[in-house]
């Protein structure tokens, strides 16, 4: 389902902007050229976004105040449930809220990848390293 959502009211789900994605999107946006729709999910009651970002931050330094959106159910989202609820509940906790807390959050391509995508990463295989024991654990007791 598409609609239009105010920005301030969907909670990032990525704590870092990658900037040269950000400044091909403020480009973009300079022509006028229209941008795909941002995806975003619902997690604990609260809009999350998974995909669009750069476009979303973009939107809101130029004063948009709504964006367009994809809503979907979380489980019809390619990747990691458990990494994108995760993310939305972490996030709260370092400060990202709103799509206005990543304005401080705008880091190079490299580091982008170290920070976010190599935080990811990490989680995604500790959590199935934890899963994998937890089955292990309950084969034992069984």
């Amino acid at each position: 389902m598409l609609k239009l959502i105010e920005i301030t009211k969907i909670r990032p789900n990525n704590w870092f902007i990658n900037r040269e994605k950000l400044d091909k999107v403020r480009k973009a946006l300079e022509r006028g050229t229209e941008l795909p729709p941002v995806l975003v999910t619902e997690i604990d009651a609260e809009l999350a976004l998974i995909d669009g970002h750069s476009r979303a931050f973009a939107a809101f330094e130029r004063g948009e105040t709504h964006v367009l959106a994809e809503i979907l159910d979380i489980d019809k989202i390619e990747g990691s449930r458990a990494l994108y609820e995760h993310i939305h509940r972490e996030g709260s906790n370092i400060g990202v809220n709103t799509i206005a807390d990543l304005a401080s959050r705008i880091v190079e391509p490299d580091e982008h990848r170290r920070l976010w995508i190599g935080y990811c990463e990490s989680w995604l295989d500790e959590n199935e390293r934890e899963q994998l024991r937890a089955s292990e654990k309950a084969r034992n007791t069984s």
